[in-house]
Formats: structure tokens, sequence, C-alpha cells
């Protein structure tokens, strides 16, 4: 169960803001944008890299910030939901690269030995989009969560208090 901590609303607003920026990077743009974009895929093919693009800037963003809180003499409660945004975007980034990997190495197979589209699309839809997909919607249903920890004042499950710290 996660620890009550006394919050301004000013410490609360930090607090959010990196679980916030997360979710507007997989809702709007892994779901929206990449929704939209692939509609338009036969048309315009290179188009669909604005959401990896997009989503490392995102991603990459709220990695450095995430070190600059830690250092800063921020309160326990905005370092503590910086660090929690900090681990669930570095596995986020890793989980990205490696989609991102597996899609370009497919879409070079099957180039390379000359598959049809429809088999190419279906083979990596399968096995390199859906598992990210459901990654997606599991880290969506955390990051609320994160996001409610956050407006109710609590820390991160896991943090260490000072009062915890001196036992």
């Amino acid at each position: 169960m996660s620890e009550k901590y006394i919050a301004t609303p000013d410490e609360i607003v930090r607090a959010k803001w990196p679980h916030e920026i997360f979710l507007i990077n997989l809702v709007f743009n892994h779901i929206l944008v990449f929704a939209s974009t692939f509609g338009v895929f036969s048309t315009f093919p290179l188009m669909v890299l604005i959401v990896p693009v997009t989503s490392f800037a995102i991603t990459g963003y709220i990695l450095i910030k995430a070190r600059k809180v830690a250092a800063s003499n921020d309160t326990l409660f905005v370092k503590a939901h910086w660090s929690l945004a900090h681990k669930r975007n570095s596995h986020f980034m890793w989980l990205l690269s490696v989609t991102c990997g597996v899609m370009a190495g497919g879409f070079w197979i099957s180039h390379a030995m000359g598959w049809s589209k429809i088999a190419t699309i279906a083979l990596l839809g399968g096995v390199g989009l859906l598992p990210f997909m459901v990654s997606l919607l599991i880290l969506i249903v955390l990051g609320n969560d994160a996001v409610h920890q956050a407006k109710s004042s609590k820390l991160p499950k896991g943090t260490i208090t000072p009062a915890a710290a001196t036992l």
C-alpha cells in the first residue's frame, strides 16, 4: 500500500507532470496518431515514422528531466514520482527500441526475400506490434494509477521515506 504524504498543490502538479506526459505519449501518439498514419500507409509509408520519433523525443525528455529532478532539492514526493516515471520510461524506451528493431528487420527481410505486402504486414503486426500494444495498454493502466496516486498525495510503492531510513 502506498504511504500518504502531505503535499502542497504545487507539489501535486509537479508530481503528476511526468505521468501525464507519459500518458499523452501512449494514448495520443501511439494509439491515435498511429491509427491515423497507418491509414495513409500505402500513400505515405514514411508517415508512420512520426510515432516512434515523437515517442523517443518525449521519453528522452522524461528521462533527462527525471535525472535533473533527482539531483535537485525538490521534495521527496516529487522526486519519488519522477523516479517512478524514469523507471517506467526506461522500460518503455527499451520496449520501443526492440519493437522498432523487429519492425525494421522484418521489413528488410520481407523486401530481401520478396514476401507479399499482406503477408509482411500480417506477420509484423502479429510478431512486432501486438506484444507492444498489449504492453502499451498495461502501461496506460499503470500511468493512470500513478496520476491518481499523485493527485491523492500518495508516495509510490517502494519509496524509502526518511523516517523508514532511520529504522
